[in-house]
């Protein structure tokens, strides 16, 4: 979660200035740019999902079907990113904003179950 999330995350603090500017020039709307940046968010993650799920899938020997294994992996992450450019929106500086992450992130890791004793 934490390393899809932190590229798009640190990213659009530091386009914060460039953004406004632009839109405020009306050379595109908010819609366009965060479509564009959602597409390019989406085939970024695509990417290092496949890379990880390849690795991981058959060191660990996983019975689950890869390609539904691929889609659980991408879902998450693309979720987290989501979550990252909305935290990356609501803050101005991008140090507060990597103090913010731990705390959107870490109660759904808490209620999840990856903490749970069986």
């Amino acid at each position: 979660m934490f390393g899809t999330a932190q590229p798009a995350l640190l990213q659009f603090p530091d386009e914060r200035p460039v953004f406004l500017r632009e839109y405020s020039t009306s050379h595109y709307s908010a819609l366009s740019y965060f479509m564009s940046r959602l597409a390019m968010e989406a085939f970024i993650t695509g990417l290092q999902v496949l890379v990880l799920s390849m690795l991981t899938y058959y060191m660990i020997g996983f019975q689950m079907p890869f390609g539904l294994f691929v889609t659980t992996i991408y879902t998450l992450a693309m979720s987290s990113t989501a979550l990252a450019v909305v935290l990356g929106c609501a803050v101005e500086d991008p140090k507060l904003a990597t103090e913010m992450l731990p705390i959107l992130f870490v109660p759904q890791m808490l209620f999840a179950g990856f903490f749970c004793n069986s």
